[in-house]
């Protein structure tokens, strides 16, 4: 079956004349509707799914002490959310400047959302095992082996999920007939080397784990506040650039 994705996306005809190595290249590409469609399903159950771990207090203590006793939870709560948050942010922004998608950026999606959806998991070990020791934020002690692996564990899905993120930005403003126009392509470009950084730092938080967890996770909270921030400020300074040589900025 044909796709009529030149119509949809509105581009023009295929001339009798053009190469066929070229018409091919171009019918394999995708109306954007589908990753976006598809993605927002599985943002939607990963970030659901972290409430789960959160226990209710039960038993004799008092509630407050009973609160304290599971800031672990809490924690890794917060920083996946963030996480999650700011990939489906940052990748909501990503598809604005795209008019369609290629079988290699469809693929890259299908990997990020591996590791998104396997967050629930690596958050559920770490709140499980990290500080397993220092149920009490009061009497916080050197971090024994099984909580450096938790909080290795942990950042390594998390950096794995953010260099997924890099390399569909990377792709999608590297190749021909994905971004909307020029501009698009640079604005993608410069968003992918903003998100190496990123994915840099959050590696290397993931090796610090390896010899201090609990600045790792609060790292990885910083790092995660950051996802969530920094596409908004990107939206703000796309929409003062002039996209067109008359000055009216261009959306997409």
């Amino acid at each position: 079956m044909s796709w009529s994705i030149r119509r949809r996306l509105g581009a023009t005809p295929v001339s009798s004349t053009t190469p066929a190595e070229g018409i091919d290249q171009h019918e394999q590409l995708l109306p954007t509707t589908r990753l976006e469609a598809f993605s927002d399903g599985v943002f939607a159950i990963a970030i659901t799914l972290l409430v789960i771990e959160l226990h209710v207090p039960t038993g004799s203590e008092t509630l407050v002490k009973g609160l304290e006793h599971e800031w672990p939870r809490y924690l890794g709560y917060f920083v996946s959310f963030a996480f999650i948050g700011g990939v489906w942010i940052a990748h909501s922004t990503m598809t604005r400047f795209l008019k369609a998608a290629d079988p290699e950026l469809m693929r890259l999606n299908l990997v990020l959302l591996l590791f998104v959806s396997f967050l629930p998991f690596t958050t559920a070990i770490a709140a499980t095992h990290l500080f397993a020791s220092n149920l009490s934020l009061h009497e916080v002690t050197v971090s024994s082996p099984t909580e450096r692996v938790a909080a290795v564990l942990f950042g390594l899905n998390l950096t794995l999920a953010s260099l997924m993120l890099y390399l569909m930005l990377r792709h999608a403003g590297h190749t021909p007939d994905v971004a909307a126009d020029d501009l698009a392509e640079e604005e993608l470009q410069a968003f992918a080397r903003e998100r190496r950084s990123a994915m840099l730092l959050q590696a290397t938080a993931t090796v610090a784990g390896a010899f201090l967890p609990l600045a790792a996770v609060i790292f990885y909270l910083a790092v995660s506040v950051f996802f969530v921030i920094d596409p908004f400020r990107r939206m703000r300074v796309r929409a003062r650039r002039p996209a067109q040589a008359n000055g009216e900025p261009a959306e997409y």
